[in-house]
């Protein structure tokens, strides 16, 4: 029974690590199409949900997701352009696993 009880918890501890905690994106993964996707998607979000505002998208910096059961939360760096000026923002979008629907979190 112990021997049981041992060897679901650590299974259990490794699910854990799959789900839930932050994993880096790679230098190589950096400008994979779905990820600038999301950062193009925060930056119109940031554009409709804020007057006087002209963003463009530039590049991605550094990045990491996190999935659990109920999607993937990207929390990325990326830079923009606004106006004559680059500027280096933090942004959190969740996307829905099931539907694929994205939120905007944080942009900052």
């Amino acid at each position: 029974m112990v021997l049981v009880a041992f060897t679901f918890c650590h299974v259990f501890a490794d699910d854990q690590k799959l789900h839930g905690d932050w994993q880096s994106i790679s230098i190589n993964d950096i400008n994979n199409p779905k990820l600038v996707d999301i950062a193009k998607f925060a930056i119109n979000t940031e554009n409709m949900q804020s007057e006087n505002i002209g963003l463009e998208f530039q590049s991605l910096s550094d990045g990491r997701t996190k999935v659990d059961n109920n999607g993937t939360t990207y929390d990325l760096t990326i830079v923009a352009m606004e106006f004559d000026e680059v500027n280096v923002y933090e942004i959190i979008v969740f996307e829905n696993s099931k539907d694929h629907v994205r939120k905007l979190i944080s942009f900052d």
